[in-house]
């Protein structure tokens, strides 16, 4: 549905529905209209909400893009996808399924994984719901205020943001699902730095 692809859209692309709103000079409840399906877009607006959110008209309409044949783009931007349970031993995987990354350009390390929860029975959901598509850069330095994928003090996995300690560049990592934080010296502990999410997506 139109709607449901112009949420995924707008969250993948980390925007509000106010700042897509200042996009058109509109207010935030008529975005939102689009997205529960009570209007639609005119053709005009949906051609520059296909430049805001770097994709096609004909995705947002259809939730189908071009072949891979048609758009060497979409190839270039194709990434290994690892299940969330083969992520301690990725490099062993030999079967791999791709998964296209909508508004990034990543490197030929980067890697995707579908988002799970913690079997803790004090977790609570994080700032990227569960299920989610991520797509991340095991390369990439670290920045205040970024997301990774890391092993936490008890070895489990989990979405952790990272914030600056202090002036040497070290770095805490909170771990919003267990409101816990811990500084992370082992660089092996960190799979990636979060790039692109997006709710859904066809691996």
């Amino acid at each position: 549905m139109l709607n449901e692809r112009l949420k995924n859209l707008r969250l993948a692309k980390g925007l509000t529905l106010q700042q897509v709103g200042d996009v058109f000079g509109i207010s935030r409840a008529s975005v939102g209209s689009w997205e529960s399906g009570t209007n639609q877009p005119d053709p005009r607006k949906l051609e520059k909400l296909s430049e805001l959110f770097d994709t096609s008209i004909e995705y947002m309409m259809t939730g189908q893009s071009r072949g891979e044949h048609e758009n060497p783009e979409t190839l270039q931007n194709q990434v290994d996808f690892v299940s969330w349970n083969d992520l301690r031993n990725k490099e062993k995987n030999q079967e791999r399924r791709k998964v296209a990354a909508l508004h990034t350009r990543p490197s030929k390390t980067a890697f995707a994984t579908r988002l799970v929860g913690s079997p803790s029975l004090d977790w609570s959901p994080g700032p990227i719901p569960i299920g989610s598509l991520v797509i991340l850069e095991p390369e990439l330095p670290l920045s205040h205020g970024c997301f990774v994928l890391a092993y936490d003090d008890l070895d489990e996995l989990g979405l952790a943001e990272v914030n600056s300690a202090n002036s040497k560049n070290e770095f805490v990592f909170h771990f919003p699902s267990k409101k816990s934080s811990i500084q992370i010296n082992d660089k092996k502990k960190i799979l990636g730095v979060l790039i692109e999410w997006r709710l859904s997506g066809k691996v």
